[in-house]
């Protein structure tokens, strides 16, 4: 998984920046994996998945995250109901053509993937 971790002048924030379909991992560790607790937290979790096959959950705002031996999985969800109807008259006449969707943003890796960002997500962090 190739991402790079830049300081974001807008938001005074450091943040992870991946590609399109890693960026639910990216943001979620952005946003809601920053203090020591919760990166340990998440770091227990990869290895105890790694280990003894556990599967871990978290939620964590819009983020549903699971950690299990074949890796790790994060879904944000979004809300396009207010954007519906002027997504669908972009369609025109063709309403039943464009259904809205509520599954969000979707991306996987591989736990050690996960552990090698984390641990460098602490690094710069600290």
């Amino acid at each position: 998984m190739d991402y790079e971790i830049a300081f974001d002048q807008d938001e005074n924030v450091y943040r992870i920046y991946t590609g399109y379909e890693f960026a639910a991992i990216g943001e979620w560790v952005s946003e809601y994996v920053r203090d020591l607790e919760s990166i340990q937290r998440v770091l227990m979790a990869a290895r105890l998945a790694e280990t003894a096959k556990e599967v871990t959950e978290f939620k964590h705002g819009p983020f549903d995250v699971v950690l299990s031996e074949e890796g790790v999985s994060v879904s944000r969800q979004i809300d396009l109901d207010s954007a519906e109807e002027e997504i669908k008259a972009m369609f025109d006449s063709q309403e039943s053509f464009y259904q809205t969707s509520t599954d969000g943003i979707q991306a996987e890796c591989g736990l050690d993937d996960l552990i090698n960002l984390i641990e460098n997500w602490h690094e710069v962090l600290q």
